[in-house]
């Protein structure tokens, strides 16, 4: 729903869905205010889960590359016994490629589930793009289809899916018909890793018939962001595995921002039959069941509520299910989510008294910018990019929308970008943004060395469609990195329920 407010303005009210952002780098965007991310908030995150990787003891048969036989076996990937040439993408063919190495026959992979570590050399650096990331750690599924190994691989809430074709020797090879893309750790300076080669094969070490590690080698691409561009950066990899033994658990923010919802990511993919919720510790009673996201990729990579919580509470969380390898949830590891503090409500009275808010970054109380003075009375609220003021008022009887004056702050005149100015009923669902920052021209002269212009000032009113007594408001203009139009500053004034 788009209701227009005077010529320049806009509101988008929307229907919280479950609050997700799938990673996408984006050049500009609201900086970490006084939250840590949520349903609500523009995410940015890594593909899949926490886990640590072991380093398998037995190599490839072959070499994905070089297309060499050899006998003998090798510790390392890339070199196994047995008669032929291994084959990926070259078009050269396996014949028996056998078993050898440190332990263990070669065998085909059946269902199973693998912590996995892969271990990045660049092989084409490119100018002024300093790599440093070397490894991924990763949950990675295997699922037999015929001559075909369906991938689900994660961590930190992302899940992703392909798969390997399997050559058709008596000591299975498996490779890639299409690039495989695989999670990138949270701390690596790779936005994604592609693997474009690739030899894989399991050794059954303890002569149950059952894989024990799989290992691999291949040629891989990655995507590195230096400023404005996307870099495509080449890589050799390593690839070992051991049974995944590690349990799920969930990446829990702290401070949750009330009008961030919930947005709880899991170190690994889990099942479909898995289930999230949550109880007030205060209030027994007050149960909700989160949403799962990914379904569509075969697995779960997230739990989410667009609820708006209360100001300071506090919430436990409860699991049924598990990951793919059928390990359950780390209950014991589980924190509580934890709400941001109530900072008190709002007198309404224009930011006259000491007003009850929260602050972060730059954003003040203030009672002049330059030579410009505060909108209304002796004092307004000024927030700068990359801050945040959010505040609490209390919702009177019959009242149906929030209400407030506020101009724009340039350091030079055109377009802007979203005002930041969120707001919702405590306990309901329904966020209402205010899409279209106040215009900045014309525009009247500060003296300011930071914020030169001031744009007019404009009456703005946020409806309130959901019931409830409690009302939060988050004002939060975006910061931005790039190629940028110029940034803007809040003032704001007036603030109230009617």
């Amino acid at each position: 729903m788009t209701i227009a407010i005077g010529r320049d303005m806009k509101l988008r009210s929307t229907a919280a869905l479950p609050f997700l952002a799938l990673l996408i780098a984006v050049a500009c965007g609201r900086t970490a205010d006084d939250s840590q991310g949520g349903a609500g908030a523009a995410a940015a995150g890594s593909a899949g889960s926490v886990i640590a990787g072991s380093g398998g003891k037995q190599g490839v048969a072959g070499s994905s590359l070089g297309g060499a036989s050899g006998h003998g076996g090798s510790p390392h990937a890339g070199g196994a016994s047995g008669e032929g040439n291994a084959a990926n993408n070259g078009g050269s063919i396996i014949s028996d490629a056998g078993a050898g190495g440190t332990g263990g026959d070669s065998v085909p992979l059946g269902e199973s589930s693998w912590d996995t570590t892969l271990s990045l050399t660049v092989t084409k650096p490119v100018p002024n793009a300093n790599v440093t990331c070397t490894a991924a750690d990763f949950s990675l599924h295997f699922s037999p289809s015929g001559n075909r190994l369906k991938t689900i691989s994660g961590r930190d809430g992302g899940v992703l899916t392909g798969e390997l074709i399997r050559s058709a020797q008596s000591s299975p090879l498996y490779t890639v018909g299409q690039a495989l893309t695989v999670p990138t750790n949270s701390g690596c300076d790779l936005r994604s890793i592609e693997l474009t080669e690739l030899a894989l094969q399991a050794r059954d070490e303890s002569g149950d018939g059952v894989a024990d590690t799989i290992a691999g080698s291949g040629k891989a691409r990655g995507t590195f962001i230096l400023g404005d561009q996307g870099l495509t950066i080449e890589f050799s990899f390593t690839l070992q595995g051991v049974p995944d033994a590690t349990q799920p658990s969930l990446l829990v923010p702290s401070n949750l921002h009330p009008l961030d919802g919930v947005l709880l990511r899991t170190t690994e993919p889990v099942a479909l039959t898995s289930s999230v919720s949550m109880t007030d510790v205060s209030a027994s009673s007050t149960n909700h069941t989160l949403t799962g996201y990914t379904a569509s990729n075969g697995a779960f990579g997230s739990f989410s509520s667009a609820l708006i919580l209360p100001f300071g509470s506090n919430w436990k969380l409860s699991t049924t299910g598990g990951d793919l390898a059928n390990l359950p949830f780390d209950v014991a590891a589980l924190p509580t989510l934890a709400v941001l503090a109530d900072p008190g409500l709002f007198a309404q009275d224009g930011f006259e008294s000491t007003p009850a808010l929260n602050l972060s970054g730059g954003a003040k109380i203030v009672t002049s910018i330059g030579t410009l003075p505060a909108i209304e009375g002796s004092k307004s609220l000024f927030v700068p990019p990359g801050s945040s003021a959010t505040l609490h008022l209390a919702r009177p009887s019959g009242a149906n929308s929030i209400r407030f004056t506020a101009l724009s702050l340039t350091s030079m005149s055109g377009p802007g970008l979203d005002s930041g100015v969120v707001a919702g009923v405590i306990g309901g669902s329904m966020r209402v943004a205010l899409t279209e920052a106040p215009p900045s021209t014309p525009t009247t002269a500060t003296n300011d060395s930071n914020w030169m212009y001031a744009g007019p000032t404009q009456a703005v009113t946020l409806p309130l469609t959901e019931a409830g007594t409690d009302v939060v408001i988050r004002f939060a203009p975006p910061a931005c990195q790039g190629f940028c139009p110029p940034l803007r500053a809040l003032l704001v004034d007036e603030l109230r329920v009617e």
